[in-house]
């Protein structure tokens, strides 16, 4: 019996996760480190999912996780999620840490919330480098041009940041308070008429 699209999704999410600066950073650092991954992948599906900002490959090896930013406002059901993310992943003692990174992280997009937030990219270990990629960018793009919204993100990872370049993505805010000495890129494509 195969995966559930929610599993695959945790699957994939949580093998992009392990190396991602951001996510060790969120991530309560202890021998449970393995599962909070996969519970911080549960947070970012569901409140994606909630948004109507899921995107699979083709192959269902590669997903995206791209949603209007002020398409929903926080309910019920967001405050739950946020609640199971503080205590399976962050840890109650580091959550106004979290949580000052976070107000800091959205203060420099855009106030009136009009654009895609293009939160996640990753594809299975298995299917990196195939064509995956290059079709989810092509569907966020088309999302993009079609609501005549831009798409803004942030990585931690020099070499995504490259890529996100390659892509006509400019780096409009650099964060070096972000921790280590790991900057945070905030990045932005404006949409296509």
């Amino acid at each position: 019996m195969g995966l559930t699209e929610k599993e695959n999704a945790i699957r994939i999410i949580s093998e992009a996760f392990v190396e991602n600066p951001s996510v060790l950073h969120i991530v309560k650092p202890d021998e449970h480190k393995a599962e909070r991954i996969k519970h911080l992948a549960d947070y970012v599906y569901e409140t994606s999912k909630m948004r109507d900002g899921v995107y699979f490959s083709k192959d269902k090896e590669a997903i995206a996780l791209c949603y209007r930013y002020n398409f929903r406002k926080e309910g019920l059901r967001d405050y739950f999620n946020q609640a199971k993310l503080v205590f399976r992943t962050i840890g109650i003692e580091r959550v106004f840490k979290i949580l000052k990174r976070d107000a800091y992280v959205k203060k420099q997009r855009p106030a009136d919330g009009n654009f895609l937030y293009f939160w996640f990219f990753g594809a299975s270990d298995q299917s990196r480098g195939g064509r995956g990629a290059w079709e989810l960018k092509e569907k966020i793009f088309e999302q993009s041009k079609k609501l005549n919204l831009p798409i803004y993100l942030e990585t931690s990872i020099p070499q995504n940041k490259l890529v996100y370049q390659r892509f006509g993505f400019e780096t409009y805010h650099v964060w070096d308070g972000n921790y280590g000495n790991q900057p945070l890129y905030f990045m932005r494509r404006k949409a296509e008429n």
